[in-house]
């Protein structure tokens, strides 16, 4: 009887073994959590991200004073981990930030963007050929130029086209256009597309899976919020897309968000609502025939932030500095896909029980500061404030007064005491409440680890 096929069993096994989140080892556990990398060499906003081989390159971005032109990248080790970053030694032709990269055959492209806060919309294109150790070689600008400049703009990929997606360029847009790449890397005339999108889409996120664009979130002007949309549509094999249509919207509004890919999930990671930078993650399970079937939450972000760089390689997941709260950041996390599509990685028994104490602490801690926990009903908008009517598992109901945010009908929120009033009157919406607590400080409670 021949050992071949039991020989390739057990080859197979170490191969399992030895992959992050390939399976779960003997003596390993799951833990939903993200894994700290070397730090890019500064702080830094608005950059591109692009992996290219094994090799993940942050292109551009800005800080609080300066627009990068510098590029810098790392090698992703075989245990998933990032080596120390190295700067390139070719930089873009223009400092820019808030741009779209993207990779076609044989080169990087990064596209409009902004060289400063207020002016210096961009519509240029410059293109860096991939050299054969992964690294990038001398920028050129392209002959071509975007026909509207934009900021915070997104690109895709599909087929012989690379496309330009929504941004700011005086206006916030709804408007699609597409270049094509020439066999020598080159791009052709930008094209507007006839058919625009359903919604305005600045500081967005955008995805191509297959033929399928994927947009989502952006930022609601008016009310200065994240708006939680989702449209997507079809190419029609001749680089034009059929008209948009919606998608399930997300369950948290969102700007300056970030989208990936894995595993027949659409994830939407970080960004803000419009008060406060975010770390929940929702993942979205992709139709066969288009669209979102619905979103789920899974792991958090390992701390709150928007405008940031993440990508995806093999099973895994870099996230690469960003905004938040306090400032900006140059910290870099990655974690790995499950089968289920969550994200975390295999680690040991003592280290899994360790960071569930920690979890369980730091829940205490919101906990004690946000001691009540609601379920939004009802939700009324008036300019800064939003007045949201929340219900307890005990069934009482109140309402609540806070400053306007990202809130959903259906959301639960921890809040702390506020201040009670009687009798208030709203008149913008011309409304007498009998009893309206303010309250200040609220606390998402999907999504919360």
């Amino acid at each position: 009887m021949s050992r071949v096929p039991a020989l390739r069993r057990l080859a197979w096994l170490l191969v399992l073994l030895l992959i992050p989140g390939a399976g779960g080892a003997a003596g390993k556990a799951w833990i939903p959590g993200w894994k700290s990398a070397p730090a890019i060499s500064a702080p830094r906003t608005g950059h591109g991200l692009l992996v290219i081989g094994e090799t993940l390159h942050v292109i551009g971005g800005a800080d609080r004073d300066t627009y990068f032109s510098a590029t810098e990248y790392a090698r992703i080790q075989p245990d998933g981990g990032l080596s120390a970053w190295r700067r390139g030694e070719h930089e873009l032709k223009v400092g820019r930030a808030f741009h779209g990269v993207a990779r076609a055959g044989g080169h990087v492209y990064a596209v409009g963007g902004s060289r400063t806060d207020v002016e210096g919309l961009l519509d240029s294109v410059e293109r860096a050929e991939i050299l054969e150790d992964g690294t990038l070689g001398p920028w050129t600008l392209e002959k071509t130029r975007l026909n509207i400049p934009r900021r915070c703009v997104h690109v895709a990929v599909i087929g012989d086209y690379l496309y330009a997606v929504g941004g700011f360029g005086g206006i916030l847009l709804d408007s699609v256009e597409r270049a094509r790449i020439e066999p020598d890397g080159g791009l052709g005339e930008w094209e507007l597309l006839i058919d625009t999108m359903l919604e305005r889409r600045y500081v967005h996120a955008v995805e191509a899976v297959g033929g399928r664009l994927y947009v989502l979130g952006g930022h609601d002007k008016s009310g200065g919020m994240g708006i939680p949309s989702v449209e997507w549509a079809q190419s029609d094999g001749e680089g034009m897309f059929e008209p948009w249509r919606p998608a399930r919207p997300m369950r948290q509004n969102r700007f300056g968000l970030e989208a990936a890919v894995h595993g027949g999930y659409l994830y939407a990671l970080g960004g803000l609502d419009g008060v406060r930078h975010l770390a929940g993650v929702e993942k979205g399970r992709l139709s066969a025939h288009g669209g979102v079937t619905g979103w789920e939450y899974t792991t958090s972000l390992p701390g709150a932030r928007g405008s940031f760089g993440a990508a995806v390689y093999r099973d895994g997941i870099y996230i690469v500095g960003g905004s938040t709260d306090k400032d900006l950041t140059n910290e870099v996390a990655y974690a790995f896909f499950n089968d289920r599509g969550d994200i975390g990685y295999w680690g040991t028994q003592e280290e899994a029980a360790r960071i569930k104490k920690e979890r369980a602490e730091r829940r205490r801690k919101i906990e004690r500061r946000y001691p009540h926990e609601a379920k939004i009903i009802e939700r009324l908008g008036a300019g800064r404030i939003s007045f949201l009517k929340v219900q307890r598992e005990d069934g009482m109901v109140a309402w609540l007064a806070v400053p306007a945010g990202g809130y959903q009908v259906g959301m639960r929120l921890r809040f702390s005491n506020g201040t009670m009033m009687a009798g208030f009157f709203s008149k913008t919406l011309n409304r007498r409440f009998r009893t309206l607590m303010f309250v200040r400080d609220l606390y998402p409670v999907e999504g919360m680890d």
